[in-house]
């Protein structure tokens, strides 16, 4: 079936108003941001925006699922070829972290209580924490299935894991920490995951 040139010119104007909105939503935040200044970066004017989008709150959620997309996209690529399970997981928590610095706007959505009245937040936050629970788990299976991991509980242990990289998230990015920094700060978490902080007793 062939497409329609014309379908194809209004996805392209569309993604162009999203790719707009992602700046100047991460450069004003959403509670400043006006359609004039979307409208005024797309280079389009209002009558266009309306054309795509019902209100600001639709075009922000337009906005949270392109960088979803990314986020997601990008931390299959890294971790897709690998198949140790520490590796693959750790490749998947440095990942997830120096993402999160290219998709501001979806990491404000997730982490704003400001944002608490859009209607597409709460679901959003439901399914990021139950979709990262659930990838976690599959990695730390393929350990356990291994003879890598010993663990009685991976859906537990994963939902640990998950709520102690949502507690790093903040004062990571706050710090901006160069990659190579980020790198480091990863590794020694994944330390005391793996290891714990106890002394081994030699009896």
């Amino acid at each position: 079936m062939e497409s329609n040139p014309q379908n194809t010119g209004n996805d392209e104007v569309r993604e162009q108003v999203v790719q707009a909105a992602r700046q100047v939503f991460a450069r004003f935040g959403f509670k400043k941001t006006a359609l004039d200044d979307i409208a005024r970066e797309a280079r389009k004017g209002k009558s266009t925006i309306y054309y795509y989008f019902k209100s600001k709150d639709e075009i922000f959620k337009a906005v949270i699922d392109a960088e979803a997309e990314i986020r997601t996209k990008a931390i299959e690529t890294e971790i897709s070829q690998i198949e140790d399970p520490k590796q693959k997981l750790k490749t998947y928590i440095y990942s997830r972290m120096r993402n999160l610095k290219m998709v501001v706007n979806y990491y404000e959505a997730i982490k704003n209580d400001l944002l608490d009245q859009l209607y597409f937040v709460d679901n959003l936050r439901t399914e990021h924490f139950e979709t990262e629970i659930e990838l976690i788990r599959k990695m730390l299976q393929e350990g356990i299935d291994l003879g890598i991991y010993t663990i009685p509980n991976p859906e537990l242990t994963a939902k640990t894991i998950v709520t102690i990289l949502h507690g790093f998230e903040f004062p990571l990015i706050q710090k901006n920490l160069s990659d190579q920094d980020l790198q480091r700060s990863i590794d020694e978490m994944l330390n005391i995951l793996f290891h714990g902080i106890v002394t081994k007793r030699i009896s």
